[in-house]
C-alpha cells in the first residue's frame, strides 16, 4: 500500500475527530487507483454524509409491490389483507427511492427505533411501553399533572390544558369490556395495539380510542392543519369536534404529544454511541417537567416513563430538520407547514445535555465541580452536531468492526483504538503510525478543533470503549451459558456433522451468528439497565483539592445521574439501518420490568432482522470455534456505504461508477435463470429466504430470447408477423421473452418507454405488462391464464390451477440482476413427468471430506451432504441429507457428478485426504490435483475437439486461450512431437513460458527429447464407474447452462490448478469475458457413449452428435489396493 493512501486515510480519519475539515473527495478520488481495504471502507463509514430519508405518504394507496391481496373475499372482510395504509394504523414507510431500500428508523425489521424492538417477530415494545402505564404509573402521572399546571401556565398554549387525564380515558375504555378480566382486557389491548396502531396513535396517546375514532381524529388534524391560526373560527370548529367525535381533547392530544414526541426528538438529535440524558434542566424552566427524564434531585421526572425506552438506546444522530421531513412526507396532510405543524415540531426546542446525550461518566460530570472537566467527561451535541455524529460513527461503529459483514471478522481483532495510546493494538494503528501523530492530521487544515477533541477526552472513552469490551465479553458468556442451558446449544453454536468436525450447514452457521448478535445486543441494555458486578474499570473522580481528575477502580453502573460509569450503547442504537447488515435469527430477547432482568425466547422459523456485527472476541466468548464455520457471504455493504440505485452495488459504486449497476436499460447475452429446481409441490412448502409473495408463470415453449425496440429498429430479427406486432406497439421497451415459431410469449419487461425497471419488484414489472400491454395473435403477454400472483398459504392451490409443464416461481419483490447466472430468488419448478425426468443445471461445487461428500450448488446457502461407504469392490452412496429438493436435484444429476468424484477420490487416495486411504483431509473441485489431466485425442482430423478454457481468474486468458488451442491444433494437424521454437514460430504470440504453464491445462506435454506433444492417456476410474451415458459439461465458460468445475476444465473435468474464491467473478460460476463481447463461435456439448473394446488405451472420438469413448475391457482386480469408484446401486 502506497504512503501516500496512508496518508491521506489518517488525514480524514483524524480530521473527522478532532472537528476539522478535510479534502474527502480527494481521498475518494485515490481510492478509485488502489485496492480498497476495510480500513478504507471503517474510514469511509466515519467521514461520509448520510442520505436524507424519502418516505411513503400514509394517505396515498400502496404501490401494488407492497398489497397483500386477498384470497377470498371471507379473509378480506376479517381484514386479514393489507391493501391500504393509514396515518392511525401504520409506522412509517420508505419511498420506493429511498436510499437504503426499505430501511430507515421506523422499519421493524430495521432495528433502530427502540419502540420497534421485537417489531422483527411481531413482538414491538411499544405495546409493553403502553400496557405497562396502565396502573400506579397512570394514577402517579394523572396527580402530578395537577401538582404543575401552575409552573406551566405560562406555556399552555404549547402544553395543552387537558381537562381529562388518561386515566380518565382508560376508564371509558376498560368500562367497553365488562364481560372480560382485567388479564383478558390486556390481552385484548395487546392484540390491538400490535396490529392497528400506528406511531401517530402512539405520540399522541390514542390507544384508548377505537380504531374508529382514531381514523376521526387523524381526520380531523387534517382539517385542522388547513385552517389559519388556532384561534381562528374554522380552527375552533374542528377542536371542538375532537371531544364529541374522536372521544378526546385537543388539549389532551397536545399534551399526550409533549410527553411522547419530546424524548424521541431528543432521541433522533443524539450521538449513536450515546446513552439518554442524565442531567436535569435548569430548575426555573417552565419547560422542565418534559424536557429531561430526571429532577433537580436526580429523581425520575413524572414522565419518565415515555422517556425511558430511549434511555438504554443510542441515538440517530441526525438534525430535526430531517425528522420534520419523515412527518411531513409520512403524513402529509397534517404536517403541511401550517401553525400546526410549528406547534407539534418547533415549540419546545431539543437544545443542551439535559435533553440530547448523557455523560459516560454522569456521576462525575453532576458533581459541583463537573463543569470544569466538561470537556472531557462528556460532549454538547449542540455545538457542532456533524462532528459529534463522524465521531459516534467511529467510536459507535468503525472502531467495533460494524462496518464489516459477519463472515469478515475472522482475524480482524477487538476493538479499535484511536489515537497514540493505541496505535499498536490494530493494524490500522500501525500503518496510521507511520504517517500521522496524535492531536492533527498532516494536511494543513483551516478551522478550530472540537472541544472535545482534546487528547484526555479521547484517552478516557478510550479506555471506557475498551473496559466496555471486556466487560460485554465476560457477561456474554455468562448469559450465554443460560441461553444453551434453556434452549440447547446449537441455538448459540451450530452443531457439526455426525462423527466428524466439519460444520457444512451454512444456513444453520449464520442463524446461530444471527442469534449471538442478539444475546450480544440483549448483553449490552442489560449493562446500561442493571450495571456490572463482575469487571473493574477506572472512573473518573474529580479531586475537589487539586481541581483534577483522579482515577479509581468501580463497575459500571445503572444509567443515572449518580452513576461512575456507565457502559455505552454499542449494538442498540437508532442507525443500525445505516450500519447494520440483514441477518436471520431465532432468538428473541425483552427486558422485564418485573424481574428486573433479559428474557429469552426462540422462535420456530428464523426471522430476518438488521444487526450491528459484533467483533471476533465477542463472538468467540460465546462460540470458540466460530472461525470454522462457514456463514452466509457478504452480499452488500452496510447502506452507509451502499450509494447506488436499490442497493445493488458493490462497495463505495458512487466511487468506481461501476457501469453494470447503473439504470442504463443495457443488458448483457446472458440471462439470469432460476437458482432453484423443485419438482414436488409439498417441496415448495420448505423453501425459506422468500418474502412470501410470488409471482407464478408458465414456462413457455422455444428460445429464450432478450428483445429490445428502438423506435423502429427491433433487436434480434423476428418473424415477420411478430416484428410487425412489435413495432406498432408505443414506445421503447425491452422484453424477456421466448420465441416458438410464430409465437413470441413475454415473462418479463426490463425497459419501459426508455425508462430502465429491472431494480422494480418483479410483481410491479408484471403488472406493467398486464395494464399497458396488450396480447396480440403473435406476441402473449402475462394474463391470468399463464400467471398470477399469490401469498405463500396459496401458491400450492395457484399451481394446481395451471396446466402440467414446467413453472417459475419467482419472488415477487426481487429484481432482474444484471450480468448474472442464477437468481436466488426465483424457483424452476417442474410439475409433469416429462419435465420431472429431465436433468436441469447448475451442477454443484465438490468436497470431500472423509466419508463425506458435500455438494454445494451457487447461490444456494444450504449444501447436499452425502454419506459414502467402501469395500474391496469400490465406493458406495449409502444415503443422502438436506433439503428435500436439494436432495432430488442431486439424485437427478449423479450421472454428472459422480465422475469428477472419482477423480477426488483417487487425488484424496494420493494425498492422504480421503477414507480409502485412512486420511482426515479435505479435497474440494476447485483444488490443484497431484495427478497429471486426463485429455481426450482426437484420431480423425475431420472430428471436432473439445474445447478448452483457462482458469477463470487468469487476466489473459482471453490470448492464452486462442494461443494454447492454435498450439493444439498445430501438434494435431502435424501428427508427430514439435519443439518449443517450432511451435512459437507457428503460433503468432506463443511463447515457451506459455506451454511450461498452461500446456497440462489443454493435454499437451512434454516427451522424453524435450519436444511437446499431446497427452493421451485416460484415467482407469472413470472406466470403472457404472455410468454408461452422460453429457459433458461446458468447458468454454463456467456457467450455469452446464456447470464446469471450476479448475477441473479438462475434457473429463480433470482439475487444472487453484481458483482462489474471493470475488464474484472468480467463484465457480463465474464468467471470465463478463462485460466483454465474445463472437467466437461456441462449440456444441457432445453426447458421450462408453464402450469396451479390445484396444491397449483409452480413446475418444468426437463427432458432430456425439462422442465415443473406447476403453480397454477391464481385467480381474490384483491384490494392489483397489482404486475408488462410486457406485449408485446401494443409494438409501
Amino acid at each position: 500500500m502506497s504512503e501516500e493512501i496512508v496518508r491521506q486515510r489518517t488525514d480524514v480519519l483524524l480530521s473527522s475527530l478532532t472537528g476539522q475539515n478535510y479534502d474527502l473527495e480527494s481521498y475518494l478520488s485515490k481510492l478509485e487507483e488502489v485496492e480498497v481495504t476495510s480500513f478504507d471502507t471503517a474510514t469511509v463509514a466515519v467521514a461520509i454524509d448520510p442520505p436524507a430519508y424519502s418516505m411513503r405518504d400514509l394517505d396515498k394507496p400502496m404501490p401494488p409491490s407492497k398489497m397483500v391481496m386477498p384470497t377470498d373475499m371471507q379473509a378480506f372482510l376479517a381484514g386479514h389483507t393489507k391493501i391500504s395504509t393509514s396515518y392511525s394504523g401504520d409506522w412509517p414507510e420508505a419511498e420506493m427511492d429511498n436510499k437504503f431500500g426499505k430501511h430507515q428508523p421506523f422499519d421493524f425489521e430495521s432495528n433502530s427505533c427502540p419502540l420497534l424492538h421485537g417489531g422483527a417477530h411481531g413482538d414491538p415494545a411499544y405495546v409493553d411501553i403502553v400496557l405497562k402505564f396502565i396502573g400506579e404509573p397512570m394514577k402517579a402521572h394523572r396527580e402530578m399533572e395537577r401538582r404543575i399546571r401552575p409552573d406551566l401556565m405560562a406555556v399552555l398554549d404549547n402544553y395543552g390544558d387537558p381537562t381529562e387525564s388518561m386515566f380518565d380515558l382508560y376508564s371509558v375504555d376498560r368500562n367497553r369490556y365488562p364481560e372480560l378480566t382485567d388479564e383478558g382486557y390486556m390481552q385484548q389491548k395487546k392484540e390491538e395495539l400490535s396490529g392497528d396502531y400506528g406511531l401517530l396513535s402512539y405520540l399522541f396517546g390514542l390507544e384508548y380510542q377505537t380504531g374508529e375514532q382514531r381514523e376521526v381524529i387523524m381526520g380531523l388534524l387534517s382539517e385542522l392543519s388547513m385552517s389559519s391560526e388556532p384561534k381562528s373560527p374554522e380552527a375552533r370548529t374542528v377542536i371542538n369536534k375532537m371531544q364529541e367525535k374522536g372521544g378526546i381533547t385537543f388539549d389532551r392530544l397536545l399534551r399526550n404529544w409533549r410527553d411522547r414526541a419530546t424524548p424521541l426528538k431528543a432521541w433522533w438529535s443524539r450521538p449513536a454511541d450515546k446513552s439518554g440524558p442524565t442531567q436535569p434542566d435548569m430548575p426555573n424552566s417552565p419547560d422542565r417537567y418534559h424536557s429531561s427524564p430526571w429532577t433537580e434531585a436526580g429523581e425520575k421526572n413524572h414522565n419518565y416513563h415515555w422517556w425511558e425506552p430511549y434511555q438504554y438506546w443510542g441515538g440517530v444522530g441526525r438534525d430535526l430538520n430531517s425528522l420534520k421531513q419523515v412527518f411531513m412526507q409520512s403524513y402529509s396532510k397534517i404536517f403541511t407547514g401550517s401553525w400546526l405543524s410549528n406547534l407539534l415540531l418547533d415549540a419546545l426546542p431539543i437544545i443542551g445535555k439535559h435533553m440530547i446525550a448523557g455523560s459516560h461518566y454522569p456521576g462525575a460530570a453532576n458533581s459541583p465541580n463537573g463543569q470544569q472537566y466538561a470537556d472531557i467527561l462528556s460532549s454538547d451535541s449542540q455545538i457542532n452536531l456533524d462532528f459529534e455524529r463522524k465521531r459516534a460513527n467511529w467510536s459507535g461503529g468503525s472502531a467495533h468492526h460494524h462496518h464489516l459483514h459477519p463472515s469478515e471478522i475472522d482475524g480482524q481483532g477487538s476493538v479499535m483504538m484511536i489515537p497514540h495510546t493505541a496505535y499498536t493494538m490494530s493494524p490500522f494503528g500501525r500503518a496510521m503510525m507511520n504517517v500521522g501523530e496524535h492531536g492533527a492530521a498532516l494536511a494543513p487544515f483551516i478551522g478550530e478543533e472540537h472541544p472535545n477533541s482534546n487528547p484526555e477526552f479521547h484517552d478516557l472513552h478510550n479506555q471506557l470503549n475498551r473496559y466496555a469490551s471486556n466487560t460485554m465479553t465476560l457477561e456474554a458468556k455468562r448469559m450465554a451459558n443460560e441461553v444453551m442451558e434453556k434452549f440447547g446449544i446449537e441455538v448459540l453454536r451450530s452443531k457439526s456433522e455426525d462423527d466428524s468436525k466439519q460444520f457444512m450447514n451454512v444456513e444453520g452457521n449464520t442463524i446461530a451468528r444471527g442469534n449471538i448478535q442478539q444475546l450480544l445486543a440483549a448483553v449490552n441494555y442489560r449493562l446500561m439497565r442493571n450495571g456490572d458486578t463482575a469487571q473493574f474499570t477506572e472512573m473518573p473522580l474529580p479531586d475537589t483539592t487539586t481541581m483534577k481528575l483522579i482515577a479509581s477502580n468501580g463497575y459500571f453502573e445503572p444509567l443515572s445521574p449518580t452513576a461512575r460509569a456507565v457502559i455505552p450503547p454499542i449494538f442498540n442504537s437508532g442507525n443500525t439501518d445505516a450500519w447494520g447488515h440483514l441477518m436471520p435469527a431465532t432468538l428473541t430477547w425483552k427486558y422485564n420490568s418485573d424481574t428486573g432482568d433479559i428474557e429469552f425466547n426462540v422462535t420456530e422459523q428464523p426471522f430476518n432482522i438488521m444487526q450491528r456485527t459484533a467483533h471476533e472476541e465477542h463472538i468467540r466468548a460465546v462460540d470458540p470455534a466460530f472461525h470454522i464455520k462457514a456463514i452466509r457471504s457478504k452480499q452488500k455493504e452496510i447502506n452507509l456505504l451502499e450509494r447506488g440505485p436499490r442497493g445493488f452495488p458493490a462497495l463505495l459504486t458512487d466511487l468506481h461508477k461501476a457501469d453494470d449497476y447503473e439504470l442504463t436499460g443495457v443488458f448483457g447475452k446472458d440471462l439470469i435463470k432460476p437458482a432453484h429446481i423443485v419438482k414436488d409441490l409439498d417441496d415448495l412448502e420448505t423453501m425459506k429466504g422468500f418474502s412470501g409473495s410470488w409471482v407464478v408463470q408458465k414456462k413457455p415453449e422455444g428460445e429464450r430470447k432478450l428483445i429490445k425496440k428502438e423506435g423502429k429498429r427491433l433487436e434480434p430479427s423476428m418473424p415477420k408477423e411478430i416484428s410487425k406486432d412489435l413495432k406498432e406497439m408505443k414506445g421503447d421497451f425491452t422484453l424477456d421473452a421466448y420465441l416458438d415459431g410464430d409465437k413470441l410469449s413475454v415473462v418479463d419487461l426490463l425497459v419501459h418507454k426508455g425508462t430502465d425497471l429491472s431494480f422494480e419488484p418483479l410483481e410491479d414489472r408484471i403488472n406493467v405488462l398486464k395494464t399497458l400491454y396488450h396480447s396480440t395473435d403473435n406476441v402473449h403477454f402475462p394474463a391470468p391464464s399463464n400467471c398470477s400472483f399469490s401469498d405463500h398459504d396459496g401458491l400450492v392451490k395457484t399451481i394446481a390451477a395451471f396446466d402440467k409443464g414446467e413453472f417459475f416461481v419467482r419472488d415477487a419483490s426481487s429484481t432482474f440482476i444484471k450480468d448474472k447466472e442464477l437468481h436466488p430468488k426465483w424457483i424452476l419448478f417442474a410439475n409433469d413427468e416429462i419435465s420431472k425426468s429431465k436433468v436441469y443445471p447448475p451442477l454443484p461445487e465438490i468436497t470431500i471430506n472423509g466419508s463425506q461428500l458435500y455438494l454445494e450448488y451457487p447461490e444456494i446457502v444450504s449444501v447436499v451432504k452425502v454419506d459414502l461407504s467402501m469395500d474391496d469392490e469400490g465406493t458406495y452412496i449409502d444415503g443422502y441429507e438436506g433439503l428435500s429438493y436439494l436432495v432430488k436435484q442431486a439424485i437427478s444429476q449423479q450421472d454428472l457428478w459422480i465422475p469428477p468424484v472419482a477423480f477426488l477420490l483417487k487425488e484424496a487416495g494420493g494425498g492422504g485426504a480421503a477414507p480409502a486411504s485412512g486420511g482426515s483431509g479435505t479435497v474440494m473441485s476447485t483444488d490443484a490435483g497431484t495427478y497429471n489431466p486426463v485429455h481426450s485425442v482426437t484420431r480423425k482430423k475431420k472430428k471436432r475437439r473439445l474445447k478448452k478454457a483457462p482458469a477463470v481468474n487468469d487476466e489473459e486468458s482471453d490470448d492464452i486461450e486462442h494461443m494454447m488451442r492454435r498450439a493444439v491444433a498445430t501438434i494435431e494437424i502435424g501428427d508427430k512431437s514439435l519443439t518449443s521454437d517450432e511451435l512459437c514460430e507457428k503460433v503468432k504470440g506463443l511463447k515457451h513460458d506459455h506451454l511450461l504453464r498452461f500446456g497440462g491445462e489443454y493435454g499437451i506435454e512434454r516427451t522424453e527429447d524435450g519436444k511437446f506433444t499431446l497427452n493421451e492417456a485416460i484415467d482407469d476410474d472413470i472406466a470403472d464407474t457404472p455410468i454408461k451415458k452422460f453429457r459433458y459439461p461446458r468447458m468454454n465458460a463456467a456457467s450455469a447452462d452446464g456447470g464446469a468445475w471450476s479448475g477441473m476444465q479438462a475434457d473429463i473435468t480433470a482439475p487444472m490448478g487453484p481458483t482462489e474464491i474471493n470475488e464474484e467473478t472468480n467463484t465457480t460460476f463465474g464468467n471470465p469475458r463478463q462485460g466483454k463481447d465474445d463472437e467466437r463461435e461456441e462449440e456444441d456439448i457432445a453426447q458421450l457413449n462408453i464402450i469396451s473394446e479390445d484396444i491397449e488405451k483409452p480413446e475418444i472420438e468426437i463427432g458432430e452428435e456425439e462422442a465415443i469413448m473406447r476403453i480397454p475391457p477391464k481385467k480381474k482386480k490384483s491384490s494392489i489396493e483397489p482404486q475408488p469408484s462410486v457406485r449408485t446401486d446401494h443409494i438409501s
